[in-house]
C-alpha cells in the first residue's frame, strides 16, 4: 500500500464520530447527492447566524441550539439523509442524541456546505423570480 493510500485511509478513520449507535462521516459525492435537498434549506439559516468554515467549531458550540431551531424545519431529513435512515427513526431520537447528530453533521460538512451556497443560493433566486 502506498504511504499516501495509507495516509487517506487513516484520515477517513479518524473523521469517523460515533453517537449511540450511529456512525457519522463526511459526506461522499453520493451521499452530498441525497443530502443537497435538505440543504437547500440549512444554507441561508446558517449563512444568516454567521456561520463559516472558519468559525464553526467556535459558532456551533455557542449558537448550537439557536442553530438547531434556525434549520429545524430541515434538520431531520439532513439526519435521514447523511444516516441513511427514514425520517420516522430521526423523529424518535432523544432530542439532545439528534442534536448532537446533526451538529455534527454540520461540522464535519462545512467545507461542502460552503462550497455549495453559490449554487444552492442561485437556485433560490431562480424560484423566486420565477413565482
Amino acid at each position: 500500500m502506498s504511504p499516501g493510500k495509507a495516509k487517506d485511509e487513516v484520515a477517513v478513520l479518524l473523521s469517523v464520530v460515533e453517537i449511540g449507535p450511529y456512525k457519522i462521516q463526511p459526506w461522499s459525492f453520493g451521499r452530498f447527492k441525497k443530502v443537497y435537498p435538505a440543504l437547500i434549506g440549512i444554507i441561508p439559516a446558517l449563512k444568516n447566524l454567521g456561520l463559516t468554515s472558519e468559525n464553526a467549531q467556535e459558532v456551533l458550540l455557542e449558537r448550537g441550539l439557536e442553530i438547531v431551531g434556525a434549520i429545524l424545519p430541515t434538520f431531520a431529513a439532513l439526519i435521514a439523509a447523511t444516516l441513511d435512515i427514514p425520517e420516522e427513526e430521526v423523529d424518535e431520537m432523544d432530542f439532545g442524541q439528534a442534536a448532537a447528530i446533526g451538529l455534527t453533521i454540520i461540522s464535519q460538512n462545512i467545507e461542502r456546505i460552503k462550497n455549495s451556497l453559490p449554487l444552492i443560493m442561485g437556485q433560490i433566486k431562480a424560484v423566486i423570480r420565477a413565482t
